[in-house]
């Protein structure tokens, strides 16, 4: 058995012989929400094997029974309840920034990236998963775009990526009215691969995926996923920068800052 690595800032990365690099969130005080320390160090991870041939494919995973409930609101609280006059602009910008450079460092990899899901991927934790080119889940895991429930909008790429996968109809309920989507019927709908029943089969399975591809010709792997984004993800780009503009705006106004605080107050309990 080889040896697990060590988690640093709340992240777990490694690398095997045959190329299959593998990232781990392990926050579990935090149901493994993402603060801007553990989001650097995924995008920087990201990053380094965005184009090293080595690199075959990349498994992103959540340690401690959930992938990522989104970004760590409690650390915007503090933030923002410490200053008075609450968020300026520029902080505003450079907290959503994080979950926008997380979801174009994942879609400059090269090789494709398999979100392995256990529990909730909820906020930035739902665009993290479904930005992957593969997406497999357990069954009691599920789907969240909780922006709405505390004045925000979806970031992250998840106005376009739920869209893509879902359709108009489905994507709207979701962002628009912040309900869970059960991984089976996440999986009904098209948003995720595959649903299998515990922890124990989804490790088993995504390591026989990420051990065909990493066999298949990385050149002709790559070349495809190249194909399939040209063709269904032409748009996240503006969509990331339209998320960024509108998240920021939101992030500075009177009903975030309430919620906010009454979040806060309940972390205390």
């Amino acid at each position: 058995m080889s040896t697990p690595p060590d988690v640093v800032d709340g992240v777990a990365i490694s690398v095997t012989d045959d190329g299959i690099a593998r990232i781990a969130i392990s926050r579990p005080e935090r149901m493994n929400a993402l603060d801007g320390i553990a989001s650097a160090r995924i995008v920087a991870a990201l990053r380094e094997w965005a184009d090293d041939d080595a690199i075959r494919v990349v498994v992103i995973d959540g340690a401690g029974g959930a992938f990522c409930t989104g970004a760590d609101v409690v650390g915007i609280a503090s933030t923002s309840l410490s200053q008075p006059e609450g968020l300026t602009d520029e902080q505003a910008r450079d907290i959503i920034g994080g979950g926008t450079e997380l979801a174009r460092a994942v879609r400059a990899v090269r090789a494709p990236v398999i979100a392995s899901v256990d529990g909730p991927a909820a906020g930035i934790g739902a665009s993290l998963a479904v930005a992957a080119d593969l997406v497999y889940a357990t069954q009691r895991s599920y789907f969240l775009l909780a922006f709405i429930n505390i004045g925000l909008m979806p970031d992250g790429g998840a106005s376009m990526l739920f869209a893509a996968a879902l359709g108009r109809a489905r994507a709207n309920e979701m962002a628009l009215l912040g309900e869970k989507l059960s991984a089976t019927d996440a999986f009904d709908a098209g948003l995720i691969n595959r649903v299998v029943d515990d922890r124990a089969e989804l490790d088993d399975l995504v390591t026989t995926v990420a051990g065909k591809l990493a066999k298949r010709s990385p050149q002709a792997v790559r070349l495809t996923k190249s194909a399939l984004d040209a063709h269904t993800l032409a748009g996240l780009s503006a969509a990331l920068d339209r998320e960024l503009s509108g998240q920021a705006t939101l992030l500075l106004t009177d009903e975030f800052q309430a919620a906010i605080a009454a979040f806060a107050g309940k972390s205390k309990r």
